[in-house]
């Protein structure tokens, strides 16, 4: 059987004097060590969650941001294309203008030197019919000599001829 003898009473006394000294020097403050733990760790996901959604809403701030820098990038761009194209169609217009100026230009020219070459022909071809006229005048010869005589003076002018005029 169980033999209780003075020193079991002392034995559990200490052991419950132990209890007692545990539970207020270790038991206290290693709860409250895992309470402030506890809390800590749920502080840090508390904050981990709020970082996360400010991160969440910088990065749409920052793609609402980069969209529009995009679309800014996009609109200037278009306004260089089309003022190129702008710039590019008034430089052919005015090449096309210089180029019709020229044109006109150089038609007048060759009016003007067509001009200038028919006066003189016409006064070429009075001079030789002057002289084919008073060599006629002075010869006086008959139809056959002066029909040979008008023969002669056409073969020397188509000889003598300028250009794809004819005589």
């Amino acid at each position: 059987m169980i033999d209780l003898n003075s020193t079991f009473f002392v034995q559990i006394l200490n052991f419950v004097v132990l209890l007692l000294v545990l539970k207020k020097f270790a038991w206290g403050p290693l709860t409250k060590t895992l309470q402030e733990r506890s809390n800590k760790i749920a502080n840090t996901i508390q904050q981990a969650d709020e970082d996360r959604a400010k991160a969440s809403e910088l990065k749409k701030d920052y793609e609402g941001q980069l969209t529009d820098a995009r679309r800014k990038a996009q609109e200037i761009m278009d306004a260089a294309t089309k003022r190129s194209e702008e710039e590019h169609q008034l430089s052919v217009e005015n090449t096309r203008h210089e180029i019709e100026q020229m044109k006109k230009a150089a038609q007048a020219q060759i009016q003007r030197d067509r001009d200038l070459a028919a006066k003189q022909l016409k006064g070429e071809m009075v001079a030789m019919s002057l002289a084919a006229a008073s060599k006629l005048l002075a010869k006086q010869m008959d139809d056959e000599a002066n029909a040979r005589l008008v023969n002669d003076f056409i073969s020397e002018l188509e000889k003598d001829k300028i250009g794809d005029l004819p005589c």
